[in-house]
């Protein structure tokens, strides 16, 4: 299927144009499905993206959909599969909703889910057929489960964009062997100062040459995300994404 793409440039909305389909991940007797964005051409590399606490929401689509306007097969799997499958609860404007995602969140296994999210790292990997791995890039919820992937398998990079509870994860944080890439708000409401600055002691402690840590002022939680229109930083939005892709274009291609 073919779908109108539109992503911020430097100065307006850009059209373009990209590929999507569904994925079908096999997991023991069963599978995990996924939302696949293409690029036009083929592939330069593939990223597995990890959603925030509602779901593979349009938001999480379109921005696997950006990406492969930059040369990514972008994969969202359905980590909420063994709890409801195909799960959209909104953008979090609307209260019900949040507190849905919230119960969805709590209830979720993330050991489980962290295997099935290797699951489709190694699906991706098989998809291309291309010698590097996959990389990973996770917002709120998934940008602590890119964590927790990272300390497991082999991923070419790991993005963790407003990761929450990540000051518990120092183990898994100095375990992964992949370069690193952090983003947080600086008015985070779920990360406050004060944890952004003990993770940043985490990965300093890493001594990773390679790894990145970023925050930017005036942002909130979810300020990457367009569709929160009540969060959303177009400042932050266009720094960070550059920064991203840059960090894809050094370790994925």
């Amino acid at each position: 299927m073919s779908t109108d793409i539109l992503f911020v440039g430097m100065e307006h909305w850009v059209a373009m144009k990209a590929t999507s389909t569904i994925a079908k991940i096999k997991i023991d007797n069963s599978y995990m499905g996924g939302y696949l964005a293409l690029p036009r051409e083929a592939p330069r590399g593939g990223i597995v993206v990890l959603q925030e606490i509602f779901g593979v929401t349009p938001a999480m689509r379109a921005i696997a959909d950006d990406f492969a306007t930059e040369g990514y097969a972008a994969l969202v799997p359905d980590i909420y599969w063994r709890m409801q499958r195909d799960l959209d609860l909104g953008n979090g404007e609307d209260p019900a909703q949040r507190q849905a995602a919230v119960d969805f969140s709590e209830r979720f296994d993330e050991r489980v889910g962290t295997t099935d999210i290797c699951a489709s790292l190694d699906w991706l990997a098989n998809y291309l057929k291309q010698s590097s791995r996959p990389g990973l890039v996770g917002f709120c919820l998934g940008g602590r489960l890119a964590v927790r992937a990272a300390s497991l398998t082999e991923v070419a990079c790991t993005v963790s964009m407003y990761g929450v509870r990540l000051d518990s994860l120092g183990e898994e944080i100095r375990k992964a062997r992949s370069p690193m890439q952090f983003h947080f708000g600086e008015n985070d409401n779920h990360n406050p100062m004060v944890t952004i600055n003990r993770i940043r002691e985490i990965v300093t402690e890493r001594a990773a040459p390679n790894d990145e840590f970023y925050t930017y002022p005036d942002a909130e939680h979810a300020f990457y995300n367009r569709f929160r229109t009540d969060r959303f930083n177009e400042k932050a939005h266009r720094l960070a994404r550059s920064r991203v892709v840059s960090f894809l274009r050094q370790h994925i291609g």
